[in-house]
């Protein structure tokens, strides 16, 4: 007997997959769909406090990747040297730089040889590389690269660009708590092993690890937009509190919006993350 059959031989259990999904990313991806439609994303732009224009460079995005998406549209290696450059500013940065592509990515651990052409996407860093050829440098320099190097992997689940210059981004949660860096145990253990004291939560603030942390980073130092974040969240405390995200409920957010042309599966999914 197959998965399905024990359950509804044993429990009853026979439901479609809407009936009992918990994937963030499919709700996210439910609510983009639904503000796709122009009346929706002014509806939500408004209770977000918006003003609700929707001009020509607005845009609607999930799993928003633009760091790494506007890097692979740069065939230069001198404008790549320069990004590295004015926004990773660590001691030996202008040393690093001066050295051919392969040498470069070497030192900031990409894995694999390296390529001996180009000057390699920072998402490709590995901490547990770059650590080796930076443990006599310091604790400050060392973080500056991490924070670089996750800047390039995060995806915000949905950014709204309102123009080219200002963004609303929605991190969607169904149970999960806020997420923070370093995540997994090896970097985890680097920390540890330079004395970086991940249980202090006291240091953890100062060293802004969270996740939002890291998305206002990538959003307003590196790309420069005028920034607005927001959670969205089955339950807990919807709240807006000046500097900080606004908290919103999916029932909330879902609730204003039309939902009328979305599919039967979508309508349910809605319905049991409302609840």
């Amino acid at each position: 007997m197959n998965v399905r059959e024990i359950a509804k031989k044993a429990a009853n259990l026979s439901p479609n997959y809407c009936e009992i999904n918990r994937e963030e990313r499919n709700y996210a991806a439910i609510l983009f769909a639904a503000l796709c439609k122009p009346e929706n994303a002014r509806r939500f732009l408004e209770h977000c406090g918006f003003e609700p224009k929707l001009g020509p460079d607005f845009g609607i995005y999930l799993e928003y990747s633009y760091l790494r998406d506007l890097w692979n549209e740069i065939d230069s290696n001198e404008i790549k040297k320069e990004i590295i450059r004015r926004n990773l500013r660590i001691k030996r940065i202008d040393e690093i730089l001066k050295w051919r592509p392969i040498e470069i990515n070497k030192e900031f651990g990409v894995s694999g040889d390296g390529s001996p052409e180009f000057v390699q996407n920072p998402r490709n860093w590995s901490i547990s590389k770059f650590q080796k050829n930076f443990k006599n440098d310091s604790n400050e320099d060392f973080l500056k690269i991490c924070r670089f190097k996750w800047a390039f992997n995060i995806k915000p689940d949905i950014v709204i660009h309102l123009d080219k210059n200002n963004a609303i981004c929605i991190e969607a949660k169904y149970e999960s708590y806020e997420g923070s860096y370093p995540s997994s145990p090896a970097d985890k253990e680097i920390f540890e092993e330079r004395g970086i004291d991940l249980k202090n939560k006291e240091l953890k603030k100062t060293l802004k690890l969270k996740q939002t942390d890291l998305q206002e980073y990538m959003m307003t130092e590196l790309l420069g937009l005028e920034t607005k974040f927001m959670f969205l969240v089955r339950k807990g405390k919807e709240n807006e509190k000046p500097g900080k995200p606004r908290v919103v409920h999916w029932k909330t957010a879902f609730g204003w919006l039309d939902l009328g042309d979305l599919p039967c599966f979508a309508i349910e999914m809605v319905k049991r993350i409302s609840k």
